[in-house]
């Protein structure tokens, strides 16, 4: 299905002039871009008439073949019905945070019978406690192992809590309460994680108040062990209070979010969302957010209002996903919908939200700190966008026809050729797409055959590439702007083979090898070599070049990717033929054990009382299992 841009710009001026959420679909019927308005029809007409000079538009409306739209009532309901979708849909097109998954959460789910702390990139609704960001990695590590010192909880997995009929050695230090053999009682490691939660919520008065008055309690019965525990734990919260940056009392809980365009090195084209917390007066860690796609490169009077629509986008998205939401937000820019806003966080949080664009006192000045922090992270890296230069540099380097924006890496994988897997890694616009990834297993190929199994699995690939050109296709099978193989000259003749016999023609293929006859002769700083089909000679770069690097990093994934899967499917292997054996275990039960155990190792180490608090086993069969597990293992 091909529509020319006359086709959309009769479907746009059909559109009501209304508020609601305006889809661009292309021919599969995949969702492009999601976005608000106002005027439905006057903001999607921008894109069509070269109103809206963002660098993604061009090729938005290039891939566009269909424009829908869902009218409601107002802004607010246009606000969270946009952040549903673009949860939903996922769009190529919509604006990303860079790196959103890398910032790390404090989770516990006090819920559990025994909660234990750990560290996550991406927060459920799922009722458990997530504390954070953190920016740095290593500050979120950091603060878990303090709640691990300083704090007896449990640090073991839930298989280990399971089949533990011992205490640790954590136990013996004073560092664990032990639940797991019933060494104390659950109000008991409740009252330590209530303490736990004091501490990350800097409820630090609360917490020593209360560290204190059961110190003397132990004191006065004579647990000296305990009580002396309970005078290191208040040396070691005052000594973290002390290292804080202390700010105003004053300040209270806030949220301070800026925007920068960087004019200096562009046309303002790239930019940071940095957001500036502080908690009860103190002024935490600033959160530099750099977004993907860019700011119009617009004049002055349209400057503050793209801004502020996108910093809208933003904070819906943002405080969409279970963050602590406090009382007031300070703004460097109005956002397009600040009411609206304000009535959804407000719905969130449960209490009111208040926004506000301070313009001059205190209050202003926190704004003009965050404007510094966001200039600072935006020049820290040289003002460019790193994606974008490294796909220009591979272009020319491999002198493809058009921007690989979608590029594409297989990988193999096995041991002596048993559990033979591959990988397929995409990077979109220089970025893993993790959703894009497909994991194979080898089907027709005997040994350990490289090549023939590069020939299944691109044939596999492109089958499907063929076949989607021909239906409605929702999986993401379309084309690559460049294919990737990690091998040489054997590899990249193979790859080509497959395509030729598929009449694909169309689709540039190179391979990524490493030097290793380089290296066998004493070049010891050769870097990996780029073979280009035709060329007779494979290309070397730099080791800084942003095209081999971006290359380096796409091999390196699709490595770890397959390297994962095939330890994945040998691991179901061999638990599957240790549970085949085992009397009166079927399918249906072989899957609960594996669920409920999740390895060999935890299910050997496994009671037969908790074998038997599996679903479809009891006492009798887990007895058998047990002692068939005790038999196999001597």
């Amino acid at each position: 299905m091909t529509i020319d841009r006359r086709e959309l710009a009769d479907r746009a001026a059909g559109l009501p002039r209304q508020p609601g959420v305006y889809l661009w679909k292309d021919a599969h019927g995949r969702v492009l871009y999601v976005g608000k308005a106002k005027d439905v029809r006057a903001r999607v007409r921008q894109y069509l008439n070269g109103h809206d000079t963002r660098f993604m538009v061009r090729f938005l409306v290039e891939a566009a073949a269909d424009i829908e739209c869902v009218v409601v009532r107002s802004e607010k309901e246009a606000l969270i019905l946009e952040n549903t979708l673009i949860k939903k849909h996922r769009p190529r097109y919509n604006a990303k945070l860079v790196d959103d998954s890398s910032f790390l959460h404090v989770r516990i789910d006090p819920r559990e019978r025994w909660p234990a702390y750990s560290l996550v990139r991406s927060i459920e609704d799922d009722g458990a406690r997530y504390l954070g960001p953190y920016h740095s990695a290593s500050r979120a590590r950091a603060t878990l192992a303090f709640l691990e010192r300083r704090f007896a909880l449990r640090t073991c997995s839930d298989a280990e809590l399971r089949s533990r009929t011992r205490p640790c050695l954590l136990h013996q230090m004073g560092r664990c309460l032990a639940p797991c053999v019933g060494l104390c009682s659950k109000e008991e490691y409740a009252a330590e994680v209530e303490q736990s939660l004091l501490f990350l919520e800097g409820r630090d008065k609360e917490l020593l108040r209360r560290l204190e008055a059961r110190m003397h309690e132990h004191a006065r019965h004579e647990r000296f062990e305990q009580a002396a525990r309970d005078r290191d734990l208040i040396r070691a919260v005052r000594a973290s209070i002390e290292r804080q940056s202390v700010s105003d009392r004053r300040l209270g809980e806030r949220d301070i979010w800026a925007v920068y365009r960087d004019t200096e090195h562009g046309d303002g084209e790239q930019g940071v969302v940095l957001l500036l917390p502080v908690r009860r007066g103190l002024m935490q860690e600033a959160l530099p957010l750099p977004f993907q796609e860019p700011l119009p490169p617009v004049s002055e009077d349209e400057d503050g209002e793209a801004e502020g629509a996108l910093l809208s986008t933003f904070l819906n998205r943002w405080y969409s996903e279970g963050s602590d939401i406090p009382g007031e937000l300070l703004l460097s820019t109005t956002p397009s919908d600040k009411q609206a806003l304000e009535e959804v966080l407000s719905e969130r949080r449960g209490a009111p939200v208040h926004i506000h664009v301070p313009v001059r006192g205190d209050k202003r000045r926190l704004v003009d700190i965050a404007l510094r922090n966001a200039r600072h992270a935006m020049t820290r890296d040289g003002g460019v966008n790193r994606s974008l230069q490294a796909l220009e540099d591979l272009q020319a380097v491999c002198r493809l026809p058009r921007l690989p924006r979608r590029i594409e890496c297989f990988d193999n994988s096995n041991i002596q050729g048993s559990d033979a897997v591959a990988a397929m890694v995409v990077f979109i616009d220089g970025r893993p797409a993790p959703a894009e990834y497909r994991r194979y297993r080898v089907k027709t190929v005997v040994g350990a055959d490289d090549y023939a199994t590069m020939r299944e699995i691109l044939h596999r690939r492109f089958t499907r590439a063929l076949d989607a050109g021909t239906r409605d296709d929702r999986r993401g099978w379309g084309r690559p702007d460049l294919l990737v193989v990690d091998g040489g000259r054997g590899q990249v003749n193979a790859a080509r083979a497959v395509l030729a016999d598929l009449g694909i023609h169309d689709v540039p293929l190179i391979g990524l090898s490493k030097p290793r006859t380089e290296r066998r002769r004493g070049e010891r700083d050769a870097t990996d070599k780029i073979v280009i089909p035709g060329v007779k000679e494979p290309v070397r770069l730099r080791h800084n070049r942003p095209a081999l690097n971006l290359l380096q990093a796409l091999r390196d994934e699709s490595h770890r990717t397959a390297i994962g899967y095939h330890r994945k499917v040998r691991r179901q292997r061999n638990l599957g033929s240790v549970l085949d054996s085992l009397p009166g275990v079927g399918p249906a039960r072989r899957k609960a054990l594996l669920a409920h155990f999740g390895s060999v190792r935890a299910l050997r180490s496994a009671t037969a009382r908790q074998i038997a608090e599996v679903d479809g086993i009891g006492p009798v069969l887990a007895e058998r299992i047990a002692s068939a597990l005790a038999n196999r293992e001597e």
